[in-house]
């Protein structure tokens, strides 16, 4: 039985995203998603909330797209697989997982509501790795 690798965000840029060429001309925009969840902590009654960051990484024309109507707050629904990427620095072996997005919807107001598409993140791949590790900052997160 083949598997499923689906995830689904819905979440605000922390920072404006940044897109690149690969050596073969295949658009590459990274971008930090921050999504957050609320509750009521039961024994305090005081409200908590946590945010949590994640790495999407957008393909060809969706890439451009991405990169010329988002900015930092934008809203967007994002739709793709996760992919873990291991890499060495000083000496230690560390891991990386991002969303490689098949759909990316803007969400916020001023950009139609309009949806990038296309390419997808199986296409023009162009053997990109990603590197970084985890941080509560989007500026702290390494593309």
């Amino acid at each position: 039985m083949a598997g499923v690798n689906k995830a689904i965000i819905i979440g605000n840029l922390g920072r404006d995203p940044e897109v690149s060429y690969t050596q073969g001309g295949v658009a590459v925009c990274r971008m930090a998603v921050a999504t957050s969840e609320e509750w009521t902590d039961k024994g305090s009654g005081q409200k908590q909330e946590r945010t949590e960051w994640h790495r999407v990484v957008v393909f060809n024309k969706q890439a451009e797209n991405c990169g010329r109507y988002l900015h930092k707050g934008s809203k967007v629904y994002v739709e793709g697989k996760l992919r873990t990427s291991q890499y060495e620095k000083d000496g230690q072996t560390h891991y990386s997982t991002e969303i490689l997005a098949s759909s990316v919807q803007f969400l916020s107001s001023g950009q139609g509501g309009g949806q990038a598409q296309g390419g997808g993140a199986q296409k023009g791949y162009g053997g990109y790795q990603g590197q970084g590790g985890g941080s509560s900052n989007p500026d702290d997160i390494p593309f």
